[in-house]
C-alpha cells in the first residue's frame, strides 16, 4: 500500500524506536507496504541494525539494496511515500501500515461488486492481489470495502472514519465511491453532491461516477449472458429493449424491481432524453425484473458472468473511464 523510507536517524534512534520499525517490518513481510532504506550504505552501523536476529538482517540488507535500484513510480500500489525520522513518524507509521484502504461505498452488493469487478478487469496484477489476493488474508487486510447499511447514511459513514483518523493523529486513508443518481446527462442529486463536497473539504479522493447507478455500468454481454439463463428466459425482452436504448439512455434509465418506471416523464430533461423510446419499450422496461434480487443483483450477475467481462466490455459501457478512474484512485491508495 505504501512505501515507507526509514531514514538513518530513526534507524540510530531511541530505544523504542526498534519495536516500533518490527511492527512495520511485519506489515511488509506480509507484502502489504514497501521498505526503503534511506542511506542504505550506513545501515549496517545502526543500533535497529545490530539490535535485529539474522534473518531480519538479511531481509534489510535486501531491502536496502532493491532501494538503490528503485525506480520513481508514477502510479501504485505503493506510490505513496512516509518518511520514517524519528520516534513520531515511526509510531504514525506503524499505526498507517496496520490500518487498511478504506473504500466507502452506498450499497456493498451492488456498488462493492462494481468496485471488485472494475479492479478485475483494470488494475494492475499486483494491485488484484493486495484486494482480493493474498492481501485479503492478513490481519487487517490490505483493503476494506465499508457501506453504511442504508441509502443517505454514506456522509455519517464519511464523518465518522474522518474523525477517528484525526483523533489518531493520521491522515485519512479513504476512497469514497458513490452513483450520482443523475436521471439525464449532467443531473447529479444532493445527496451525492454532498459526499463529493464532504470528500473536496477533505482531501478524500472521490472519483465521479456518472452514470444513475451501479446497475448502469453492467456491459451488454453480462446482459446477454444472464437473459441467456433458463431460469431468465422471461428476461429476455426487457433485456433487449434495454439493449436497444441508446448511451445516454442506458447511462441514466432507471433498473429497478418490477412495474418501476424506467424514467419519469414528468421531468421535462427526461422526458427528452427518452423521447424515442417507442411505448412497448417503456412498457418493457417496466414490466421487467432486470432489477432482479434488489441491491445482489448486480453482484451475482457480475459474478455468474465473469468471464464475459473483459476490459473493452467495461469501456465499451463507460467510454468516460469513470471505472478506471476508480481503479486508478485505489492504486494509488495503496
Amino acid at each position: 500500500l505504501m512505501l515507507f523510507a526509514v531514514k538513518h536517524d530513526a534507524m540510530n534512534g531511541s530505544e523504542t524506536v526498534p519495536n516500533l520499525l518490527e511492527a512495520l517490518i511485519v506489515r511488509v513481510e506480509d507484502d502489504i507496504h514497501e521498505l526503503e532504506i534511506a542511506d542504505a550504505d550506513l545501515l549496517e552501523s545502526t543500533r535497529w541494525y545490530e539490535s535485529c536476529r539474522p534473518d531480519r538482517r538479511k531481509m534489510l540488507e535486501k531491502s536496502a539494496e532493491a532501494s538503490l535500484h528503485r525506480a520513481p513510480r508514477t502510479r501504485g500500489p505503493h506510490l505513496r511515500r512516509m518518511e520514517v525520522t524519528d520516534e513520531s513518524t515511526a509510531n504514525s507509521a506503524r499505526s498507517i501500515a496496520h490500518t487498511p484502504l478504506q473504500v466507502l461505498v452506498e450499497n456493498s452488493e451492488s456498488d462493492g461488486a462494481l468496485v471488485k469487478f472494475s479492479l478485475r478487469a483494470f488494475a494492475t496484477r499486483a494491485a488484484w492481489e493486495l484486494c482480493f489476493g493474498a492481501g485479503t488474508l492478513c490481519t487487517p487486510p490490505a483493503l476494506r470495502i465499508e457501506s453504511p447499511g442504508g441509502q443517505g447514511e454514506l456522509p455519517k459513514l464519511l464523518r465518522a472514519r474522518l474523525n477517528e483518523a484525526a483523533d489518531r493523529g493520521l491522515e485519512p486513508r479513504i476512497v469514497v465511491i458513490t452513483d450520482c443518481d443523475g436521471e439525464w446527462v449532467g443531473d447529479v442529486k444532493a445527496k451525492a453532491q454532498e459526499i463529493r463536497d464532504m470528500c473536496s473539504s477533505a482531501a478524500v479522493p472521490c472519483p465521479p461516477l456518472n452514470k444513475r447507478t451501479a446497475e448502469n455500468y453492467i456491459p451488454d454481454a453480462a446482459w446477454r449472458a444472464w437473459a441467456a439463463e433458463p431460469q431468465y428466459t422471461n428476461g429476455s425482452p426487457a433485456v433487449d429493449a434495454l439493449l436497444r436504448l441508446s448511451y445516454h439512455q442506458r447511462d441514466h434509465v432507471n433498473i429497478g424491481r418490477a412495474n418501476t418506471d424506467p424514467w419519469d416523464s414528468s421531468k421535462p430533461a427526461a422526458a427528452s432524453l427518452f423521447a424515442d423510446v417507442s411505448i412497448q419499450d417503456r412498457e418493457l422496461l417496466k414490466a421487467g425484473r432486470l432489477k432482479g434480487r434488489g441491491s445482489s443483483a448486480i453482484a451475482s450477475i457480475l459474478e455468474t458472468h465473469k468471464s464475459v467481462l473483459t476490459a473493452a466490455e467495461f469501456q465499451a459501457r463507460d467510454n468516460q473511464g469513470d471505472l478506471e478512474a476508480v481503479v486508478r484512485c485505489i492504486e494509488d491508495g495503496l
